[in-house]
Order: C-alpha cells, then structure tokens, then sequence
C-alpha cells in the first residue's frame, strides 16, 4: 500500500525521466505534459503535414485533365502516393476535428466492405449530372465519392484514364471537385486543431468551463485511447482480413499499389505517438519485462509489410507472419490497457471500436 501511495505520489508531481521506449528509466511526467507532448510532437504536425499534401492536388488533378501527359500523370500519382502516406498517420485518431462534421468518412470512405463507393461512383459517372461538377455541390451527397478513395479509383483506371477530350470531361470534372474536397476538408481539420479554442487550446486547458475535458486526465485518456483504437485499427482492418483464405481485395489503396506504404506509415506514426507519449516511464521498476516486450513488439509491428512480408531487404528484415503480427499487436494492446495505463493513474474506458 505504501508503495502504491509513493507512486501515485510521483505522477502526481509529475518530471520527466522517460521520454521514448528507448531512453532509460526516468520519473513519470505529468498528464499535462503527456498530453502537451503528445500534440506538439505528433499529432498537430501530423495534421498540418496532411493539410499542405492535399494542398496541391486539385492542380494536379487538372493538369492531368488538360494534357494527359505521362510525365503529369507520374506527378499526379507522385502527389497521391504523399498524401496516402500523410493520412495514414492520422487515419486512427478517432477524436477531435476530424470526427467532426463526418471529415473521417468524406476524406477516406473505408473500409467499405459493401462496395459503396465503387457502386456510388458508378451511378454518378453514368449520371454525368454536371451540377454534382458546381463548386461546394459534391459536399452535399454521399460521402463515399467524396474522398481519397474514389480519388483513386479515378485517377488509376485504365479503362477510362483521365485526360483531354470530350469522353474524359465529366470524370475530369469529377476528379477535381473530389480533389479540391479533400483540400478544403483537410484544411478545415487542421485549422479545428489549430485556431483559437480549437481542439489543441481544449485539450490543453481543461477546466470547468471546458465541454469536453475537466481534467488533465481526461484529455490524456483521449490520447491513450487513440493508441489503443489505433492498434485495434491495424489488427482488425489492416492485418486481420489478410488472414481469410477467402480474401482477394478491398485492402487500405489496393488499386494503387499502395497498401504496404498505407500499413507501414500508419503503424510509424502510431509508434511515435506512443514514443511521444513516454507511457512507459510510469511503469514501476519491476516492470521492466512489460517495457522489454513492448519494445521488441514494436519492432516485430513495424518490421513487417502488413501483407504478409517484411518492410525491407535488408539482413535484420526478418518479420513475423501475418497470424504472429495479429497475435503480437493484440498483446501490445492489452499490456498498454491493463499495465500501462493504469499505472499512469488514467482509466480509459470502451472505445467505439469495442463489440464490433
């Protein structure tokens, strides 16, 4: 009991020993400086990387349309290939502007497991209604068509590429106002973190008179529940239906070639933020076997391509397969909900991934 006392004692005065799962013991920080840290390292930058690679993409798109040339249409793709990798490293966070004004489902409408936005985009394209093609008018239908998604599949046909011509105009049309959604959109959820009282201010002022966060606590239990909702991602959407004899398709940017750069940017970025959080210094000493196998988890995670390979070549690439990566990220999650957490004082409750 009196250890337990002493400890509570430490996180409440808060410090900082330990800073990444590399770095050695140090005391615990505070909650306010979990939170703090975790903003200011990861998650804003984060959001303001994905708000500048969309920046550029509606031009993109357009200069494709108007000359079809394969050195703008490598541009293009160059442009998507940077802004898949930028969303990926927020894709999990399932709080704050982007869970705000439906931003998650208008940039990304997946998984889709019914086939809504190919069937979606399909009736809009034979439709060829052109007051979907009037600015601020796409934002008003469907989600699926909307986003990143239906962006790909426009902007990888074969069948129908775009470019010039009479028979291209609507799906150019089309591609363009998806992609200036996508710019508008992600601005929109960078400035929601960013502008006065915006989502940074609230999570880093708590108070009474704060709608969503009383207490440093709360807002450091947003932040560790989007690490647990983060690994529940990866297993359950991003490694698990791979493990289905029955699966052929419908993984994260298949139609680009992109899955493995979608799983190996997600699972850096949740990486860090764990990192930045420095959830492990609240552990006591005797707990080192609980930082030992995170750290070794983490590298298995990360030393994987999410399809069954390894991320790289090179000699130390060896990674787990599908089964031990699925098993090993649902350890991961359970040793940071029932060690990790609790000793840092926090209790984060059922997320909304939980009974799916």
């Amino acid at each position: 009991m009196r250890r337990r006392y002493l400890f509570a004692v430490v996180i409440l005065l808060g410090g900082s020993l330990f800073t990444s799962t590399t770095a050695g013991a140090t005391d615990p920080q505070s909650h306010f400086a979990l939170v703090n840290a975790a903003l200011t390292k990861h998650i804003v930058p984060r959001m303001t990387a994905f708000r500048d690679a969309a920046e550029a993409l509606p031009s993109q798109v357009a200069s494709v349309c108007e000359t079809g040339e394969d050195a703008e249409r490598e541009e293009l793709f160059g442009r998507f290939h940077r802004i898949v990798k930028a969303w990926a490293g927020i894709w999990f966070l399932r709080f704050g502007p982007l869970e705000q004004s439906i931003r998650r489902e208008r940039l990304s409408f997946w998984p889709d497991p019914r086939g809504v936005m190919a069937r979606q985009l399909r009736e809009a394209l034979a439709a060829k209604d052109p007051a979907l093609l009037v600015p601020g008018a796409l934002r008003k239908t469907s989600a699926a068509i909307q986003g990143l998604p239906a962006l790909e599949a426009l902007i990888t046909s074969k069948e129908a590429p775009l470019g010039p011509g009479e028979d291209a105009a609507f799906r150019c049309g089309l591609a363009v106002a998806i992609a200036a959604n996508i710019d508008q959109t992600a601005r929109e959820a960078a400035d929601g973190w960013l502008s006065d009282g915006g989502w940074k201010d609230k999570m880093l002022r708590p108070g009474s008179d704060n709608d969503t966060y009383r207490e440093p606590s709360e807002s450091a239990n947003e932040i560790m529940k989007s690490i647990l909702t983060g690994l529940q991602l990866t297993g359950d959407v991003l490694v698990k239906p791979r493990l289905d004899p029955k699966f052929a398709s419908g993984g994260a940017f298949e139609k680009s070639g992109l899955s493995k750069d979608f799983y190996m940017a997600s699972v850096a970025s949740l990486s860090e933020l764990y990192d930045a959080t420095a959830i492990e210094s609240y552990l006591p000493e005797d707990k080192d076997w609980a930082r030992n196998w995170a750290g070794g988890t983490w590298r298995a995670i990360k030393a994987s391509d999410g399809l069954g390979g390894a991320a790289s070549s090179g000699a130390n690439a060896g990674a787990p397969s599908l089964k031990e990566l699925l098993a090993r990220i649902s350890g991961l999650r359970q040793l940071v909900s029932k060690e990790m957490i609790p000793a840092a004082g926090l209790t984060v409750g059922f997320n909304e991934l939980d009974g799916d």
